[in-house]
């Protein structure tokens, strides 16, 4: 079973950098999403592809105006479970590239703090439901 994930719940808890995301059902999700996330054929990535993947857009969402869509964040979470098993991602800036990935396979209820962090407003974490 994957960590943080109950097969008998609907949703898990994903924490991507400062932002703890309600992803619910991340295979069917990536299954339905894939075309659109513009990841190519999640059956034939590697996870260390499906990391980069995610990785570039986070990238290139840090660099321009434009904050990464809740709709995107939710199908890079989905992507990285689906791959890695990982319920956490850290994307890390570097000063010499691009940023570093992190990945975590929490508790549940250690990304649980995290989301009722995000309910204090001084709290730099924050909560995103779909």
């Amino acid at each position: 079973m994957l960590q943080g994930f109950d097969l008998g719940a609907r949703t898990m808890l994903f924490l991507l950098d400062n932002q703890v995301l309600e992803l619910e059902l991340p295979e069917r999700r990536l299954a339905k999403r894939w075309r659109a996330l513009g990841c190519g054929d999640p059956m034939s990535l590697r996870a260390r592809e499906a990391v980069a993947f995610a990785r570039d857009l986070i990238d290139a969402a840090r660099n321009s105006d434009e904050p990464l869509p809740l709709e995107s964040q939710l199908d890079l979470a989905a992507l990285i479970v689906a791959k890695t098993g990982a319920n956490a991602a850290q994307f890390i800036p570097s000063q010499n590239g691009p940023t570093e990935p992190r990945l975590h396979a929490f508790d549940e209820s250690v990304i649980a703090l995290f989301r009722t962090a995000s309910e204090d407003e001084a709290s730099p974490w924050q909560t995103a439901v779909a």
